[in-house]
């Protein structure tokens, strides 16, 4: 109980605080494409081999 008394007010108190850092913005837009690039490169191989396979006629013949 003690605990949460406390560490609810923490909480609170630094999720209303602006970041100090003054590069902030960049290191989270880079964290974001770094995130999205991660998420979605994946994905960019299988895409592009399929649309290969469409446009030569041998998607047809799996």
């Amino acid at each position: 109980m003690a605990l949460s008394t406390y560490v609810l007010p923490q909480i609170r108190r630094y999720s209303q605080q602006i970041p100090r850092d003054p590069h902030y913005r960049l290191k989270a837009s880079l964290m974001t494409g770094y995130l999205v690039g991660a998420f979605t490169l994946p994905f960019v191989p299988p895409l592009l081999e399929s649309r290969r396979t469409k446009a030569d006629g041998s998607y047809l013949t799996r």
